[in-house]
């Protein structure tokens, strides 16, 4: 009786020990977060009509603000094919028999997370900066995308991308690297 009653959570903690555990929590976040990227978009065309943009703005705003929606409209398209390319490799990042299950699962959102943001900042901030040097147009937006956006801030959001992701994708990859270390060395000392 005291056998069995001691295995009831034998199905829970195998859950957890295969992986899965962790694996499968990430990939719905890694969908909610590409279909979020998908609607950014259209939110903000919501916002823009919903606050009277196109009625009080003139011609040239008009048009750069058409052109940044443009390429926040692929760019958020590039992030949510980037979140469900990696939903889809998440699954078979494990290796079976690993004792170390949740540190691919986390090295692989470090990496995700590095290459969404260092895509968005790159590649938006790049050409948003320059479009709205090109029309010499000052909008207020927090952040990187200040009012005084020139050729040289474009470059600064172009290599701080670049950057971010070389640098999340190094921190990823040491993560794993520790992980696949102590996991060789478990199946050698079981050896």
């Amino acid at each position: 009786m005291e056998k069995n009653f001691f295995n009831l959570i034998d199905p829970v903690t195998d859950y957890i020990d295969s992986g899965k555990f962790f694996r499968q929590p990430l990939q719905w976040l890694y969908y909610i977060i590409g279909v979020l990227c998908a609607c950014a978009p259209l939110y903000l065309l919501y916002e823009l009509i919903d606050n009277r943009f196109f009625k009080y703005a003139e011609g040239k705003e008009i048009f750069a603000v058409i052109l940044i929606w443009i390429v926040l409209a692929a760019v958020c398209l590039g992030c949510f094919l980037l979140w469900f390319n990696r939903a889809k490799k998440l699954s078979g990042i494990l290796i079976p028999g690993s004792k170390f299950v949740a540190v691919p699962a986390v090295a692989n959102f470090i990496q995700t997370l590095g290459e969404f943001y260092g895509l968005f900042v790159g590649v938006f901030g790049f050409i948003c900066c320059l479009l709205m040097t090109l029309f010499g147009i000052d909008f207020y937006m927090p952040g990187p995308f200040s009012p005084s956006a020139s050729v040289l801030s474009a470059i600064i959001m172009a290599i701080t991308g670049y950057v971010v992701i070389i640098v999340t994708r190094y921190i990823a990859e040491l993560v794993l690297s520790i992980a696949d270390i102590a996991n060789n060395t478990d199946r050698l000392v079981k050896k």
